[in-house]
């Protein structure tokens, strides 16, 4: 038997002697009324009768009150209680007055409230043999009654024979019913028990289901961060071999993050703009010009406008790095692989056609590089390059009035002309933060370049 089990049948045998407790209390109303009734002549009971019937149930009364309120005993408590209401019922059917043969079935009957068929069986046989012995000390006074055909004993033999019948069936009847409830009260607390076993597995397959999602997501967080981390480094490797494409990247990140929040805000693009594809939009952006790696450094750091032939070179970096990231292993099932190969590849398309390296045109360009080519762009505007100085943000955002529906999607433009306020706060924080090591490197490219020519000139 399960605890749960044993805590119920406990909390039910204390319940139901209590129960006994009160039944023997109002029982103690009943000697009363046998002498209220002699008194006034409806009954002829003997208040001796009365009085032994009184007490006894008064006593029982009170060894039942102490032994529940200790809660101590309860077993004991149970058959005390019910066997002592078998003697009260029979005691009271001494009187020649007063027959109640239907109440020696209602012990046993109560008896089945103790869910305990050992009890309600010694209950029936208690009951038996006291019906039979109330029966024979009457048996004197029926005969009074019947024409005297019989002596005592005939009579109490027939009677106990009678009375024997009819115990055996309510014997059987009771047996019956007790093992009725109690199989019916054991399945229902197996399949209690079953029940709580299934649910406390499941409480713990559920909790061993939330830990592995937690651990997963760790992982998954911390597989993320090493990806971020990677394509990062891969930047500044970048930025090695040129010298504002390190810093570039990283720029276009902030305002590849900024247009599309923009654009969310207007209600544009709210299906593909989800908050994974911005994060994705964002990491892309570190690898747009990834392609850049295949051009010398002589071109990439020239001081100066490029020759034809060296901006056909120049032009060749997109695909360039559409084929470097042909290398990339799959991340988020490929996701990711999918938005940097269009950034890389597409950034440079112009939205009336007149952009490299396919010409494609509107919304013939990926989204993502729609974006890119803003970002990219504003940028350029407003950053120092070897070749000159930054544009003014005012002087950037008149440039993007003057190319929407050219050079940029209308929508795109608008989102960087709504933010002038938010773009001026980063510039100028990526300003104030690279200042001293921009103007290192700046000198050391302007250097190198000064070097090369003397070579060069030496050379000649």
């Amino acid at each position: 038997m399960s605890r749960t089990d044993e805590q119920f049948f406990l909390e039910n045998l204390t319940k139901i002697n209590k129960n006994i407790e009160i039944i023997f209390l109002i029982f103690c109303l009943v000697p009363i009324i046998f002498i209220l009734f002699t008194l006034v002549g409806l009954w002829t009971v003997s208040h001796v009768h009365s009085l032994v019937l009184l007490i006894s149930t008064i006593i029982t009364t009170i060894v039942l009150d102490v032994l529940n309120r200790k809660n101590l005993h309860q077993k004991f408590a149970m058959y005390f209680g019910i066997i002592m209401l078998c003697f009260e019922v029979s005691f009271m059917n001494y009187t020649n007055t007063i027959r109640l043969f239907i109440s020696y079935a209602i012990v046993p009957i109560i008896s089945l409230l103790y869910y305990n068929k050992k009890l309600t069986m010694v209950t029936c046989v208690v009951n038996y043999f006291l019906m039979i012995f109330s029966s024979c000390i009457t048996a004197t006074a029926k005969l009074e009654v019947i024409t005297g055909r019989f002596s005592p004993l005939i009579w109490c033999i027939q009677f106990a024979i009678g009375l024997t019948i009819e115990s055996v069936f309510l014997f059987v009847a009771l047996s019956n019913i007790s093992n009725r409830i109690q199989k019916t009260l054991a399945n229902l607390m197996q399949t209690f028990d079953e029940k709580n076993d299934a649910l406390d597995q499941l409480k713990d397959r559920n909790e061993l289901v939330v830990r592995i999602n937690n651990e997963l997501e760790e992982k998954n967080i911390e597989l993320k961060d090493t990806q971020s981390k990677i394509i990062k480094f891969v930047a500044e490797c970048l930025g090695s071999h040129d010298l504002f494409t390190g810093r570039h990247v990283i720029h276009t990140q902030k305002y590849v993050e900024l247009i599309c929040n923009e654009l969310v805000k207007k209600g544009l693009y709210t299906d593909e703009l989800t908050e994974k594809n911005i994060d994705y939009y964002q990491l892309s952006a570190f690898l747009h010009d990834i392609g850049k790696i295949h051009i010398p450094e002589g071109i990439l750091n020239k001081i100066g406008k490029f020759t034809p032939e060296e901006f056909d070179l120049m032009k060749s970096h997109p695909q360039e790095g559409n084929k470097l990231l042909n290398y990339l292993p799959p991340i988020e099932n490929g996701e990711f692989n999918k938005i940097a190969k269009q950034m890389a590849l597409y950034h440079h398309e112009k939205w009336d056609g007149t952009g490299y390296p396919f010409g494609l045109k509107g919304y013939e360009i990926p989204l993502c590089a729609r974006i890119m080519t803003a970002a990219d762009v504003l940028d350029a505007l407003i950053s120092q390059r070897l070749y000159k100085e930054p544009m003014s943000i005012d002087e950037a955002i008149e440039v993007f009035e003057k190319s929407s529906g050219i050079h940029f999607e209308p929508a795109i433009a608008q989102a960087v002309i709504d933010n002038k306020h938010l773009i001026t706060l980063i510039d100028n924080d990526f300003k104030t933060s690279e200042a001293e090591t921009n103007a290192q490197e700046l000198q050391w490219w302007k250097a190198y370049h000064e070097n090369i020519k003397r070579i060069q000139q030496a050379q000649q």
